[in-house]
């Protein structure tokens, strides 16, 4: 950004990133709903996407030998190769994007048993 030539005019400071690793599991970040897709969620993904496939959009993996789009999607979808994000609401307007990738890092947090 450029500043003006104004004095009191300052460009906007970033926020630095931090060099230390996020030791935060995915339930932890997700703070609007269950903390993993939903029956609805995927179905939503599944169908969407295999729409999307069917009128031409590009792939997001290797197909192989498989042609059908809903076989397709599922394959993208449990890849983690979907660059997408759910949108979760509470009443009151609060809401949260939540990408895809963490809801599915999450669920197999479920799944993970401690001995």
């Amino acid at each position: 950004m450029v500043a003006s030539g104004h004095p009191k005019v300052q460009a906007p400071r970033l926020p630095r990133k931090s060099t230390k690793a996020h030791s935060t599991s995915f339930r932890e970040r997700i703070k609007v709903g269950p903390p993993r897709l939903t029956d609805f969620e995927v179905a939503r993904i599944i169908g969407i996407r295999a729409v999307q496939i069917q009128v031409g959009a590009p792939l997001f993996i290797d197909p192989g030998e498989v042609r059908d789009p809903i076989s397709i999607a599922e394959r993208e979808l449990s890849s983690g190769a979907l660059p997408l994000s759910i949108k979760r609401s509470l009443p009151g307007g609060v809401f949260q994007l939540i990408p895809v990738r963490w809801l599915m890092e999450a669920g197999k947090e479920d799944l993970r048993v401690e001995v």
